[in-house]
C-alpha cells in the first residue's frame, strides 16, 4: 500500500513538454489556431526564450483537446473555454482532496475500497469510498478494517 502525499510523484506529468507543431499533429488543430487562442487567452505556453518554438505542459494539452472536444460538440470557442477552465478547477480540487486525503486501498465485504482516512471528530472511524457494482458510495467504518 502506498501513503503519503509523496506516493504519487512517479505520475507527475510536469516533464511531458510538447512543441506547437507536436500538438497541431496530435489534435488535428493548425498552429495557427493554437496561436489564436493563446492570444485570446485560451491556453497558455510555457515561458520561450526568443526563437525558440513555443512548447506546451500536458496539462495544456488537455485543455487543447477539451476545448476541441466542445467546439466538435458545438460550443463557440468562449463557452468551450469556459467549460474547459470549470472542469479544470473542478479536476485541481478533486487531486488536492486525493492528494491530502487518501490513505490507501483495500477490502470491504469482498469490494474495493478507497481508505480516506479518520474522521476529524472521531479518530476511532475511517471514511472509505466502496466500489459496488452499481457504482460507489460512502462508507464510515472502525479504523482496524480487515484487508
Amino acid at each position: 500500500m502506498l501513503n503519503g502525499k509523496h506516493q504519487f510523484s512517479f505520475l507527475s506529468t510536469d516533464r511531458l513538454i510538447f512543441g506547437i507543431g507536436e500538438i497541431a499533429r496530435m489534435t488535428d488543430i493548425s498552429t495557427r489556431q493554437l496561436r489564436y487562442w493563446e492570444k485570446r487567452g485560451y491556453i497558455k505556453p510555457l515561458a520561450k526564450k526568443e526563437g525558440e518554438t513555443r512548447t506546451y505542459n500536458f496539462k495544456t494539452v488537455i485543455a487543447i483537446t477539451s476545448i476541441k472536444h466542445f467546439l466538435d460538440e458545438g460550443y463557440t470557442l468562449q463557452a468551450a473555454a469556459s467549460k474547459v477552465t470549470e472542469f479544470t478547477h473542478q479536476a485541481d480540487i478533486l487531486k488536492k482532496f486525493i492528494l491530502n486525503r487518501y490513505q490507501g486501498l483495500t477490502e470491504i465485504d469482498g469490494l474495493p475500497a478507497i481508505d480516506f482516512g479518520t474522521l476529524a471528530e472521531n479518530p476511532e472511524q475511517h471514511v472509505f469510498g466502496l466500489i459496488t457494482r452499481d457504482g460507489a458510495e460512502i462508507v464510515i467504518r472502525p479504523s482496524a478494517v480487515e484487508a
